[in-house]
């Protein structure tokens, strides 16, 4: 249980800009090193320092609700943030951070309300290296579907 916040991300990119998204958003070399030493650790801590932390994940052992991998050429995705607790002031900001990284993103960046409500309590749009946070333009926020969350279990079964 926690606060988790449900968005959905729609939009378009370049396939560079998303490639570089995902090198580094994707958190499987730090989420995935098994027993930690002390370095591993601290590595694995300070990630989430990074402000761009609530929109990363693991592509190798995926939350079943997550986003998942979201960054594409065209970008169509639900689930909830990395982690409990983020606020649509926190995406903005990570969404500050990644346009500097991908100047090419077109979203449009719809979140839900706390606890995983599906009202959309805001709308992020992200353009020509602009982050801008608005009203809501649409009632609700959809869940992961139920494909998505099949297919995160899977990944996480079939891993080494």
């Amino acid at each position: 249980m926690g606060d988790w916040m449900t968005v959905n991300i729609t939009g378009s990119m370049t396939a560079g800009d998303a490639a570089e998204l995902r090198r580094v958003l994707d958190r499987s070399g730090i989420d995935d090193a098994g027993v930690m030493d002390e370095d591993a650790l601290k590595e694995w801590a300070s990630y989430w320092e990074h402000p761009y932390a609530c929109l990363s994940f693991n592509s190798r052992r995926p939350g079943l609700a997550g986003i998942g991998a979201w960054p594409a050429e065209t970008v169509n995705r639900c689930g909830n943030l990395a982690e409990r607790d983020y606020s649509v002031e926190d995406v903005a900001g990570a969404l500050s951070a990644l346009v500097r990284i991908a100047p090419s993103m077109l979203l449009k960046v719809h979140c839900g309300g706390p606890y995983e409500s599906q009202t959309c309590v805001a709308t992020i749009s992200v353009g020509e290296g602009l982050v801008v946070t608005g009203a809501p333009e649409r009632e609700t926020v959809d869940g992961p579907s139920e494909g998505q969350i099949l297919g995160n279990f899977i990944t996480n079964l079939s891993r080494d």
